[in-house]
């Protein structure tokens, strides 16, 4: 499971990794394509209402989150030493937007799902490995980190309190997780030796995801529509 990943939840769940995958490109191309400062926003009220659709509330508080602090900045930059409200909310309104997007896109992806198709269209299985390990990365770490305070916290260690406190307990979490991280690597580079991830053979994916027509025009849609979007504020 990835970020409550479950694979009953809803069309975008269901629907073909490279149709997330197309999503994911065809917003980072529309927020800085389409018209600012209403364009990036726009996206941004397209993708919570997709988000809401899809029955994950928590990628938008996350997103949401994550964009804070830049929106904090460009005010402070454009707003109160700078005369340029209408530039921050163009740059706020685009890092949202690519936020929700590739969050939206993360949240419903599967990264075996993501390997069996790679693998059916002939990537090789290091490339495909390689994908759905990075998606993989962030959910694991934070499962590692989680399980590591809970233990240090068994032990007696105090992360509540006073600012040195924080900063004292920082060492206590932080050692544990990179080791485990750098040991988790050497597991992976031997179960990945042990499965011929290096051999020079076309791998047949088990129960590869199912794809359609109907996805496909949907894919080549949604990447030349935004690419035709671009092309016209450039032309204008």
């Amino acid at each position: 499971m990835i970020l409550g990943y479950n694979p009953g939840e809803g069309l975008l769940h269901r629907a073909h990794p490279f149709t997330k995958l197309a999503l994911a490109l065809a917003v980072v191309i529309l927020a800085f394509g389409l018209p600012t400062p209403s364009g990036p926003l726009f996206l941004t009220g397209v993708l919570v209402a997709l988000a809401l659709a899809a029955r994950v509330p928590g990628v938008l508080i996350t997103a949401f989150m994550f964009a804070l602090p830049f929106w904090v900045f460009l005010v402070l930059l454009h707003v109160v030493f700078g005369d340029t409200p209408v530039r921050a909310v163009t740059v706020g309104g685009q890092i949202t937007a690519i936020l929700v997007g590739f969050l939206l896109v993360l949240v419903s992806m599967h990264p075996g799902r993501l390997v069996d198709a790679l693998l059916q269209r002939g990537i090789p299985f290091s490339v495909a490995y390689l994908l759905a390990a990075t998606l993989q990365s962030v959910p694991r770490l934070r499962d590692r980190a989680r399980a590591i305070l809970d233990a240090q916290r068994c032990r007696g260690l105090m992360v509540r309190g006073s600012p040195w406190r924080r900063v004292r307990a920082v060492v206590p979490l932080a050692i544990p997780l990179v080791l485990g991280a750098l040991g988790e690597v050497d597991e992976r580079a031997i179960a990945l030796e042990a499965r011929a991830a290096n051999a020079p053979v076309r791998r047949t994916p088990l129960n590869p995801p199912a794809d359609s027509t109907a996805q496909r025009g949907l894919r080549w849609l949604l990447i030349i529509g935004a690419v035709a979007a671009a092309a016209m504020r450039v032309v204008s």
